[in-house]
């Protein structure tokens, strides 16, 4: 349990009201994709305030975000974290970002840590990762499973929990799963939340769970 939830489950709700029953300081890693729309801006401020309170002193949140509001990403964020790096993720997938008349073929995934922390990853981290592709076979948004796997695999410790308040088609959730790493998710939408969990039901568990001894197992 992690106070009033239980571990490796979607629960349904707004995550700005279920988070407020996470314990303080009791997630090791916040690995989240919030929608880029414009209107959804303020949920990443909400994200890094949250995030400044259950993360562990040497926890770690990295979040997609879209290039268009980077900036007020980076203002919204920075009062209630420390930025660590802006990794690039390479999907092969040519975007126009029409008020821009720019052509992106990568998005960010931003890395921070508490105020204060010296914090660093469990290993060394490729500053640029080419993934397979946005996954929408789950969500119109969805993102791939192999970055979501290859960051949290770099920045999870043995033993760690991740936390995914956004969980969409419940690309974070299968990733965990598939690895045996412990995680909790929260998914406003109920249709989408139920999609998700379906795509849990065809999501094996590893042959082999990772103990603490083998921090190593998945590099």
């Amino acid at each position: 349990m992690l106070g009033a939830y239980e571990l490796n489950h979607i629960y349904t709700g707004d995550a700005r009201e279920l988070a407020k029953k996470i314990p303080d300081e009791s997630i090791d890693l916040i690995f989240t994709d919030p929608p880029y729309p414009r209107e959804f801006l303020p949920l990443y401020g909400w994200l890094a305030e949250t995030a400044a309170r259950v993360l562990k002193p040497d926890g770690f949140m990295l979040t997609y975000c879209g290039n268009l509001y980077k900036d007020q990403i980076f203002a919204m964020t920075m009062p209630h974290l420390s930025y660590f790096w802006d990794y690039q993720t390479i999907d092969g997938a040519a975007t126009v970002v029409w008020p821009r008349r720019s052509i992106a073929k990568s998005k960010s995934i931003l890395a921070w840590r508490k105020q204060g922390s010296a914090a660093l990853p469990r290993t060394n981290v490729l500053g640029v990762w080419v993934g397979t592709g946005s996954d929408k076979r789950w969500h119109e948004w969805g993102q791939d499973e192999s970055s979501a796997r290859y960051f949290i695999d770099c920045f999870l410790p043995a033993g760690g929990v991740v936390l995914e308040p956004f969980a969409g088609g419940g690309t974070v959730p299968a990733v965990c799963k598939a690895h045996g790493w412990q995680w909790l998710a929260f998914e406003v939408d109920p249709a989408t939340a139920a999609t998700a969990r379906d795509r849990l039901k065809m999501t094996q568990y590893p042959l082999l769970v990772p103990q603490p001894e083998q921090v190593a197992l998945f590099s």
